[in-house]
């Protein structure tokens, strides 16, 4: 037992080495500190069983309902992320953040090269370019998408800009807006990472699109507390009703 204590403390350590860059959010903590409860469970049995009887199957039976919900939710988010488009749908690129000098940060630039890659390949498709600005971004997140895009050689006319929006939910609407408007297929590939492809897709589904992935993988330190954040928004999320 104490080889698997240790192995849940290098767990928890993982989940939280964002923090040496800056990074912090639920998505670490929660991951974090259920491995470190399991570690000195698993040191210290004894002071579980100290716990009244009641109270132990209680916790045991909403740790379980849990952990089988946010398996489920990873779960489908796997397969949202794996639903890949064959060819023929124009790309929702939905933004993030912006730096100060007007470059995309590194998710935006994953998403913009997984727009690039697809959209160098299949020439016929076009690119809605999808995000508004904060106050802490000199441009838009749309317009920061439409330059790099054609910098690295995509034609400027198969670019649309949606620059309203604010959040996902406001990505696809505006951008289903933008893709009626134009006669465009309603059958979209969405570039964004993995882990955020399956709420991207219900908030597509709402807007009377198809969507389909066009996923990118996260850097390896960040990717595991996002895919749990992510999880845990999506649980809340179908909870409260907002799904």
């Amino acid at each position: 037992r104490y080889g698997a204590a240790a192995l849940c403390v290098l767990g928890a350590v993982y989940f939280l080495l964002p923090l040496s860059i800056g990074v912090l959010h639920i998505g670490m903590l929660y991951p974090a500190a259920g491995l470190l409860l399991a570690a000195v469970w698993l040191v210290f049995p004894g002071l579980f069983r100290r716990l009244p009887r009641w109270l132990r199957r209680t916790v045991c039976v909403v740790l379980v309902a849990v952990l089988l919900a946010l398996g489920t939710i990873l779960t489908l988010m796997g397969i949202r992320a794996a639903h890949h488009p064959d060819g023929t749908q124009p790309v929702i690129v939905l933004g993030c953040q912006v730096r100060s000098d007007g470059t995309p940060s590194r998710m935006l630039q994953d998403r913009i090269q997984a727009a690039y890659d697809y959209l160098s390949v299949h020439e016929e498709a076009v690119c809605v370019a999808s995000g508004g600005q904060n106050n802490q971004e000199p441009t838009t997140e749309a317009r920061c998408i439409r330059d790099t895009l054609v910098s690295m050689g995509i034609a400027p006319g198969r670019i649309y800009l949606e620059d309203a929006s604010i959040s996902t939910e406001e990505n696809l609407a505006f951008s289903a807006e933008v893709i009626r408007r134009e006669g465009l297929p309603t059958e979209v590939a969405i570039a964004s990472d993995n882990f955020h492809q399956l709420r991207a897709g219900v908030w597509a589904e709402k807007d009377g699109l198809t969507p389909y992935s066009l996923g990118c993988a996260s850097i390896w330190m960040l990717g595991p507390g996002y895919w749990a954040r992510e999880a845990a928004a999506l649980l809340y999320m179908g909870a409260t009703g907002a799904l």
